[in-house]
């Protein structure tokens, strides 16, 4: 499993009760979900603001993912199929690579939310993983 950022963690944690990110992530390792809810100028975004190691930023950049609109609408496009499986489809780009992607687009997700929607998106992330 790939590190998770102490600080977001730390945030995210404020806002549950009864249980940590940690707890979900790790229970839900091969299918966590979460809900992408990016206005026009976020989905339009450089995925520079992922903050990602060099080995998934060059899959995503060579794949042709450049914004987080190319990322979320190449690997949410299958309704059948994880956005993990999509991702494991890009060339080099491995299992753990893979979840490191999309543990960041959820932090990302977390960290554009105002303080008032982020109790409720916390909420929601634990009903759904449950």
């Amino acid at each position: 499993m790939i590190e998770l950022d102490e600080n977001v963690v730390r945030e995210m944690n404020k806002y549950l009760e009864g249980t940590t990110i940690e707890e979900v992530l790790v229970r839900n390792r091969k299918m966590f979900h979460f809900k992408v809810m990016f206005n026009n100028d976020q989905m339009n975004q450089d995925i520079d603001v992922l903050d990602l190691r060099p080995r998934a930023y060059n899959c995503l950049k060579r794949y042709g993912f450049n914004t987080i609109s190319h990322l979320v609408n190449g690997v949410y496009a299958k309704e059948n199929e994880s956005s993990k499986k999509q991702l494991l489809k890009i060339r080099n780009l491995g299992k753990n690579t893979a979840e490191e992607i999309l543990i960041k687009l959820f932090y990302y997700q977390f960290r554009i939310l105002s303080d008032d929607r982020k109790k409720a998106y916390m909420q929601k992330i634990v009903e759904e993983n449950i």
